[in-house]
């Protein structure tokens, strides 16, 4: 038998392992645990019944919002896959911020390469979720990717998928650890916005510091993330709403949420305003057939 195997039958038998999360001291995994875990659960709660739905978690990171969904909201089967590793991390996160011996036989995860086709391995899963990954792939990959998790559903399966910043809002570049200022990525060269984020001495916000950040060491962080800011896509809420119908899904909810900021006049002048103040974007989409459930 599987050591899986093993830990779901002790699971069976004796139940999760304790957990307490007024251990928690960590910003990340606090605003990971508790409002990501949340609003994945509010958004996909309405279309499926998460504790006895599988679930795919497509840039699943750190895997603590997973965590999360099933010690705080009862789902029983899920399967993260990244292209990085940072899942694996989890359960020494999960012991320092949790108190917790060991993690759920419910979480499983994966290490893929960008772009690789998941539905031959994945298919007939009932949910997948994505939380602020699709503004990081490559645009020639969008669509591919797209219609590889619809070919992941069952019909009538749901897909929720949230992005922020995105990239033409006031923080859009993903670099507010370091830099500030509104827009900043839109008006600046990528040479001044290096210099800054070089330049840039003391502590950093503490729910903006992942647990890879001690992987990389301060500069190496830095690079890091740089090649991070210089990588998006850029893609808009309008272009992702397109590709994801063009993609297959049907769109059944949106919410589109913007940051209440006044926008430099010379952006004006290039960029709709509506463009500039939209922070994120949540859809709920879903794969024809099936039947929505009761």
């Amino acid at each position: 038998m599987s050591g899986q195997r093993l830990l779901r039958l002790r699971e069976c038998l004796f139940g999760l392992a304790p957990w307490d999360a007024s251990r928690i001291t960590d910003e990340w995994f606090r605003a990971h645990f508790e409002y990501a875990a949340d609003v994945v659960h509010q958004w996909m709660g309405g279309a499926l019944d998460v504790r006895t739905a599988r679930l795919l978690n497509f840039g699943c990171g750190d895997g603590i919002t997973d965590l999360a969904l099933v010690l705080r909201h009862g789902a029983t089967a899920i399967h993260g896959v990244d292209i990085r590793r940072e899942y694996t991390k989890l359960p020494r996160i999960a012991r320092a911020q949790l108190g917790m011996a060991r993690v759920p036989a419910a979480l499983t995860f994966e290490t893929i390469a960008p772009g690789t086709p998941l539905a031959g391995r994945h298919a007939g899963v009932d949910g997948i979720m994505s939380w602020s990954t699709f503004e990081h792939v490559q645009r020639e990959q969008l669509l591919p990717i797209l219609r590889d998790l619809h070919a992941c559903l069952r019909p009538g399966g749901v897909f929720f998928l949230q992005i922020e910043p995105l990239f033409f809002s006031p923080f859009g570049s993903h670099l507010r650890r370091y830099d500030d200022v509104p827009w900043h990525h839109l008006l600046a060269s990528e040479d001044a916005l290096w210099r800054i984020i070089q330049n840039h001495e003391g502590p950093i916000d503490a729910a903006e510091v992942d647990f890879g950040f001690a992987d990389f060491g301060v500069d190496g962080y830095k690079r890091f993330v740089f090649k991070e800011y210089q990588a998006l896509n850029r893609l808009t809420a309008d272009e992702l709403v397109g590709v994801v119908q063009q993609a297959g899904f049907a769109v059944e909810r949106q919410e589109r949420r913007d940051m209440d900021l006044q926008p430099p006049p010379e952006l004006l002048a290039r960029y709709p305003e509506e463009l500039l103040r939209n922070n994120e974007v949540f859809l709920l989409l879903r794969k024809a057939g099936g039947g929505a459930p009761a």
